[in-house]
């Protein structure tokens, strides 16, 4: 078994941008980034947890009951990129784009499905080399984030993923930024967006990005358990990013390691997204 590289395990995490005086600062929340790896669903996904009084009183029903949690079980599907080969980084480029192609078709299913509309794919950028995005800078631990004003993915390929790709890492990636698109495309991001700029305290603010970010996480989990059969998901290799999740991923933007493996198991076992409105759910399971 391959131990989970950092650099490709981690998002990006940016400095806040505070603009005007000190008594009336417009923050900016950060790049949305990667979080850190590695029967019928329907019938046995986890129940919704309840949301607490004070998670009732403040966020709105677009966070709290989105169409997309409504939009039924992922059904299995068939989705084969290959395997990235080592010391390429087109080869790397090619099966992200192949993984990004499978993500899109199964948002573009329960978006049908919810009524959300026609969903619109985002724009990807993957680069070997440059770390500069609109949104702020990558690196070799934060290797890629989505931006939602241009509804851009940037990722970022070091030297050291290239020479030792692990395509279930680099799978979860992807599908963790396309979930902040397809949060964007449900209004779940333009939301949160607007509670971030509104929060008094960092420590709310923090909770806030702990939820968006979490919620990422899981709906990556239901993409990967969703295609576990084709991909293939090895149950090695996704103990393993589990694991390592649980206990070296916790950062200030996604909140804690044990969380975020938490969040990406619910997904990944339910294959629903009615199980990732991390919400409704109570500050503990988020912080």
């Amino acid at each position: 078994m391959r131990i989970p590289l950092i650099a490709l395990a981690s998002g990006a995490l940016s400095v806040l941008v505070v603009t005007g005086s000190a008594a009336q600062a417009t923050l900016s929340p950060p790049p949305l980034a990667a979080a850190p790896s590695a029967a019928d669903p329907a019938a046995t996904a986890p129940a919704p947890m309840a949301a607490p009084a004070a998670a009732k009183r403040v966020f709105p029903t677009v966070l709290t009951k989105n169409r997309l949690y409504r939009s039924g079980a992922v059904d299995s599907f068939t989705c084969s990129p290959g395997e990235p080969r080592a010391g390429s980084a087109n080869s790397l480029k090619a099966y992200l784009l192949k993984v990004a192609r499978c993500v899109n078709g199964m948002y573009a299913r329960q978006f049908r499905a919810a009524g959300l509309g026609a969903y619109r794919v985002p724009k990807i950028i993957i680069r070997a080399s440059g770390t500069k995005t609109p949104c702020g800078k990558l690196s070799n631990t934060y290797t890629a984030h989505y931006c939602p004003s241009s509804q851009t993915i940037y990722q970022f390929l070091p030297k050291a993923t290239i020479r030792n790709p692990w395509g279930l890492t680099l799978a979860k990636t992807m599908a963790h930024e396309i979930g902040h698109h397809a949060q964007q495309r449900a209004g779940i991001v333009p939301a949160f967006n607007r509670l971030y700029a509104q929060a008094r305290t960092k420590t709310a603010r923090n909770y806030l990005s702990h939820r968006v970010e979490q919620q990422a996480e899981c709906m990556a989990g239901v993409f990967l358990g969703s295609v576990q059969e084709s991909l293939p998901v090895v149950f090695e290799e996704w103990d393993q990013v589990v694991d390592w999740a649980a206990k070296h991923a916790s950062d200030t933007v996604h909140g804690k390691g044990r969380n975020q493996a938490f969040w990406l198991e619910r997904g990944y076992d339910s294959q629903s997204f009615l199980s990732c409105n991390t919400w409704t759910a109570p500050n503990a399971r988020v912080a």
